[in-house]
């Protein structure tokens, strides 16, 4: 009874060793300049263009940057709201056409809506799909950017772990996905920076009375950092225009702007 006991003990070491070692290959930081991110994948990601249709029914652009294998799967889907008023002014033109009315009528406000309830539309998207218990579904930040997580239990033991944010009418959906006997997708999950638009990272911090304060941030490498040395590691880090990092280079360090005299 011992002996099987000691055996079934070694063979889950043996499955958590291999699951950690697996889960710790090949992580690059991968930065999109132009849907200002940075965040680890385990490997070069997929990049695809969508159309997203939002609570309105419009459809708005999104890009998909996604790893996966037969194992796990990390994605994150980024939505551009800055492009909602254009859509949903094509879209109401079109139905005007259709309806043979005046275009003239399209004209109101309309994306706002979209805009305001794009992290709760997403999270009941989430939800809806059904392939899976929910275990958490409850506010969540990044760097003190507003958003929301859940966290699914799949029928196959798999789960996913899953961040909402928004920030600057982008809306990031971060999904790892992984085996039941892997460790969550922590190295995923939390490495998530939203950039400005000279690609300084964006983080706030708040007051005793909620009021949010954007903070200086460190400088951060923009790819694999040696264990030993620090420095970039050019040949495993590109970002989404496929232009390599040079050796060395970080995003940008932001300061906060001092009052002239």
């Amino acid at each position: 009874m011992h002996l099987v006991m000691m055996k079934k003990f070694l063979q889950m070491i043996f499955v958590l060793v291999l699951s950690g070692a697996v889960y710790a290959q090949g992580w690059i930081k991968y930065v999109s300049e132009s849907d200002r991110f940075i965040v680890n994948f385990p490997g070069e990601p997929v990049f695809q263009e969508i159309d997203y249709i939002s609570e309105s029914g419009v459809a708005i652009p999104a890009r998909v940057y996604n790893v996966e294998d037969s194992n796990s799967r990390y994605a994150v889907t980024v939505v551009d709201y800055t492009a909602a008023d254009t859509a949903h002014m094509e879209y109401c033109r079109q139905l005007a056409l259709e309806a043979e009315i005046s275009p003239n009528l399209c004209n109101g406000r309309g994306h706002l809506r979209d805009i305001r309830g794009s992290i709760a539309f997403e999270a009941w998207n989430i939800r809806r799909r059904g392939r899976g218990e929910v275990t958490y579904d409850a506010f969540g930040q990044v760097d003190g950017i507003d958003g929301h997580q859940l966290q699914i239990n799949h029928p196959d033991q798999s789960r996913s772990f899953i961040g909402i944010y928004m920030h600057e009418h982008r809306l990031y959906v971060l999904e790892g996905t992984v085996p039941g006997n892997y460790p969550p997708p922590g190295l995923f999950q939390q490495s998530l920076g939203i950039l400005d638009e000279e690609g300084r990272r964006v983080r706030f911090e708040s007051d005793d009375e909620g009021n949010y304060t954007r903070v200086q941030t460190l400088y951060e490498y923009v790819g694999v950092e040696d264990s030993v040395t620090g420095e970039a590691q050019l040949p495993q880090s590109s970002n989404s225009e496929r232009r390599p990092m040079a050796p060395g280079e970080r995003t940008g360090l932001w300061v906060p702007t001092m009052p002239s005299n």
